[in-house]
């Protein structure tokens, strides 16, 4: 089957927090994005602030990095919008990390663009105990160089639960002339057809029943991606708890080393046959920028 834009957009948008706030209002990066000197992690008073923020910690030991600044809203960025936009202000040519509920998030995306802040990626991300895929996150990114989904994929895979991870690109890869794609041991990897190619990674299930999760029907059209791994996206034998995994992939993603991938979007499927309990339904957002 052939997939368009419009069509994968709507597909990964589909049931998560960024269908409610819209494709941000404020500017994507328009050009690939530089190595962080400065890296901001802002905790804008979700409950997951704690976890997400020992994920990010992790990723910054792995890659040596030691200069993270860490910013916290106590009672939550809705309490004291004004101190964001202070913060805002004295961070220019900081790379920010922030996580926080959908709230919140409607409010960051309006002070951020007002204060010129330039959108790496946005990150909607959920649990639900009674969920098939009871993990789910959604990704926008202004390219695939600032992916987090292959290295979240890689930590969740060891987890035992089952989980699905989309990621739409908004600008085409630098390597759009190689058609090559993650992949890894336990996932079998495919390609769609078309110029605006998607990359489906499916682990305990097939090519039908994975695009059967993104509500795709039929299987003409995708061609298996030859295995190999991409550097830093090797399969994790270490399992973090799953918001912490978020973090770290987050973290990962805005820290830089990202190989681009030549396709408009990927997902990854994993149907655990031993899955584990997970706590109550989670719900928060995350953004990588630039300002």
């Amino acid at each position: 089957m052939e997939i368009d834009r419009r069509n994968l957009m709507k597909g990964l948008l589909a049931g998560g927090a960024l269908l409610a706030l819209g494709t941000p209002s404020w500017a994507f990066a328009d050009e690939p994005a530089k190595k962080a000197k400065r890296c901001l992690l802002f905790l804008g008073g979700a409950n997951v602030d704690g976890r997400f923020a020992n994920g990010v910690r992790a990723a910054c030991a792995e890659t040596g990095y030691d200069g993270l600044e860490t910013m916290k809203v106590d009672g939550g960025l809705l309490s004291d919008p004004g101190k964001l936009v202070a913060l805002l202000e004295q961070t220019k040519g900081a790379r920010w990390i922030a996580v926080m509920d959908d709230a919140s998030a409607a409010v960051f995306q309006e002070l951020a663009r007002t204060a010129g802040g330039r959108l790496l990626s946005v990150g909607s991300h959920a649990s639900a105990k009674d969920d098939p895929c009871p993990l789910r996150h959604t990704w926008l990114a202004a390219s695939s160089a600032q992916s987090a989904g292959g290295v979240l994929a890689s930590r969740l895979i060891g987890a035992g639960e089952s989980f699905l991870i989309t990621e739409s690109f908004l600008e085409g890869s630098s390597a759009a002339s190689k058609p090559t794609g993650w992949s890894a041991p336990g996932f079998a990897s495919y390609r769609s057809a078309g110029s605006d190619a998607m990359h489906l990674h499916c682990s305990g299930l097939s090519l039908l029943e994975g695009c059967a999760q993104l509500g795709l029907t039929g299987v003409e059209g995708w061609t298996p991606i030859p295995s190999h791994v991409s550097a830093g996206e090797a399969v994790s034998q270490q399992s973090l708890q799953w918001v912490e995994a978020v973090g770290h992939a987050v973290a990962a993603s805005a820290l830089g080393g990202q190989i681009p991938e030549s396709c408009s979007g990927r997902a990854f499927v994993h149907r655990a046959f031993t899955p584990h309990s997970l706590p109550p339904t989670q719900r928060f957002v995350s953004f990588v920028m630039d300002i």
